[in-house]
C-alpha cells in the first residue's frame, strides 16, 4: 500500500496507493528515537519498526503477511538502516489474524526477537497506549523511519523525523473517500498543504505523541500529497491483541 518497500510478494500484499519515506524531515539521532528499528529483509530495509520490550517489536500487518519468521532480522541502536547497532533475528512472526490485505484494515504484526535486546542509549522501549489513550485532532506526534524523501525517491541511509498533527478522523474519511475505508482501528496525520509525511519504506514504523506510541505507520494516497494525510494503525485499538502475544 504506501509505505512498504519490498519484496514482490511483501508488495503485492499491499492496496497500491503511495510509494515511499520521511518527507519534509530532517536528520534524527537514534538516541532521541530510541525504540526505532529497522526491520530487514535478506540484510536490507523494507520496513521500520517500534520496539515494544526487550523481546518484543511491533510493526505494520503488511510488512509481514505471508512471510517467514527466518526471512527477517531487526536492526537497532543505529542512525543508519545499513550499519552500526544491533541486528538481532526474528524467531516468530504473528499478523492480526483479522488483517485485510485488501483494505489494510488490522495492519499490525507483533515480531518476537530470537534473543532479548539489551537496552541502554539508543535502544528503549516506547510506551505503548491504553485502549481509551486516542489523541484529539491537533495533537502533534512525530514520525520517524528511513523511507524515501520524497515521492518516488530513494530511501534514507539517515534516521529522519518528520512532527505531522493529528487529523480529524471524519475529515480523514471524506480526504479518501474514493480510496477505501478510514475504518476505526485507523488514525490519520499530515497538513492541509501537504509537505510532510511518511512514505515507503517506513512503513510499520512509529508515530509517537508525549512519548506513547499512538500510530503505526500503514497507507495513504502517494506521500505527502495536499489533501490527504498518512494513514496509521492505531496501537490504542489492538491492546488485546498485542498482551495476547506479548503479556504487556
Amino acid at each position: 500500500m504506501k509505505y512498504a518497500i519490498a519484496l514482490a510478494s511483501l508488495l503485492s500484499a499491499v492496496p497500491a496507493l503511495a510509494d515511499e519515506a520521511i518527507v519534509g524531515g530532517d536528520d534524527a539521532s537514534i538516541e532521541d528515537y530510541p525504540y526505532q528499528i529497522a526491520l530487514l529483509s535478506d540484510g536490507s530495509l523494507i520496513c521500520g519498526g517500534s520496539i515494544i520490550s526487550e523481546q518484543y517489536v511491533v510493526t505494520a500487518g503488511h510488512c509481514a503477511y505471508g512471510a517467514e519468521a527466518s526471512s527477517f532480522s531487526i536492526r537497532a541502536g543505529s542512525s543508519s538502516s545499513s550499519s552500526g547497532g544491533t541486528v538481532v533475528q526474528v524467531s516468530a512472526v504473528d499478523v492480526h489474524p483479522d488483517y485485510d490485505e485488501t483494505t489494510v484494515n488490522n495492519d499490525i504484526t507483533i515480531l518476537t526477537l530470537a534473543e532479548p535486546l539489551t537496552f541502554g542509549d539508543g535502544i528503549a522501549a516506547v510506551d505503548l497506549p491504553s485502549t481509551s489513550d486516542l489523541p484529539e485532532a491537533g495533537t502533534v506526534a512525530v514520525a520517524t523511519g528511513w523511507g524515501a524523501l520524497e515521492e518516488g525517491g530513494n530511501i534514507s541511509d539517515v534516521l529522519q523525523y518528520v512532527e505531522v498533527p493529528i487529523v480529524d478522523h471524519e475529515e480523514c474519511a471524506s480526504d479518501y473517500s474514493d480510496f477505501g475505508s478510514i475504518t476505526d482501528t485507523m488514525l490519520c496525520a499530515g497538513v492541509d498543504a501537504g509537505g510532510k509525511d511518511a512514505c515507503q519504506g517506513d512503513s510499520g514504523g512509529p508515530l509517537v505523541a508525549d512519548g506513547v506510541l499512538i500510530g503505526i505507520t500503514s497507507w495513504g494516497n502517494g506521500c505527502a500529497r495536499a489533501g490527504y494525510p498518512g494513514v496509521y494503525s492505531s496501537p490504542a485499538k489492538f491492546r488485546d491483541f498485542i498482551e495476547s502475544i506479548t503479556g504487556l
